[in-house]
């Protein structure tokens, strides 16, 4: 596990695939600031912070070091449609189980949360990943 705010920022930044000037889309804070955040420099603010828990990061984990217990009961419905919209927007295209289990992952977390799958996010999803 890594030790710092700053390794447990950029350790979530890479399982969500995104680059140091995406967050800057995500967070509002200047490439700079996302640079001294990693670095242990400074610490971020609380908006920082809640910027970055709508896009699915986890907090807890990175204020304290410990993961987010995730409860609850799989939609098999919802799993299959999202399996489905993944497989359809790879095309065919080789992907390892691992990059395959987060993609889907991620799709499903925001199905579940919004009732149905985006597929704008399933291509955008699919196209970060290669």
């Amino acid at each position: 596990m890594p030790e710092t705010f700053g390794s447990r920022l950029i350790a979530e930044r890479e399982r969500l695939g995104l680059s140091q000037g995406e967050m800057h889309a995500i967070s509002g804070a200047s490439r700079r600031a996302q640079f001294n955040y990693e670095q242990g420099v400074r610490l971020p603010d609380v908006g920082y912070l809640a910027a970055l828990a709508q896009r699915g990061f986890d907090i807890l984990y990175l204020v304290t070091g410990t993961r987010v217990m995730r409860h609850g009961a799989v939609d098999e419905h919802m799993l299959c449609r999202v399996l489905v919209s993944v497989d359809t927007a790879l095309e065919k295209r080789p992907i390892d189980a691992e990059k395959k289990s987060k993609l889907v992952a991620l799709i499903y977390q925001s199905a579940a949360d919004s009732g149905q799958v985006d597929l704008l996010l399933v291509k955008k999803a699919i196209d970060l990943a290669f």
